[in-house]
């Protein structure tokens, strides 16, 4: 998943960053950095957030 699918999906899904983290259980500022590509972000939060979208039904692999 790359940062620009991620912030399609989440907005497809009408959630904001803070929802998003809140849903992967990661902090709300490693989304805006790997939706905004600023930064770098572990691969752990990369996998929890695909989680968070899978479990909501949008499966980005």
């Amino acid at each position: 998943m790359t940062g620009t699918q991620c912030q399609a999906a989440r907005l497809r899904l009408g959630w904001s960053t803070r929802m998003l983290a809140s849903k992967a259980g990661v902090p709300w500022y490693a989304v805006i950095n790997f939706d905004y590509g600023t930064g770098e972000v572990d691969p752990d939060i990369v996998a929890a957030l695909s989680r968070a979208f899978r479990q909501a039904g949008v499966d980005l692999r």
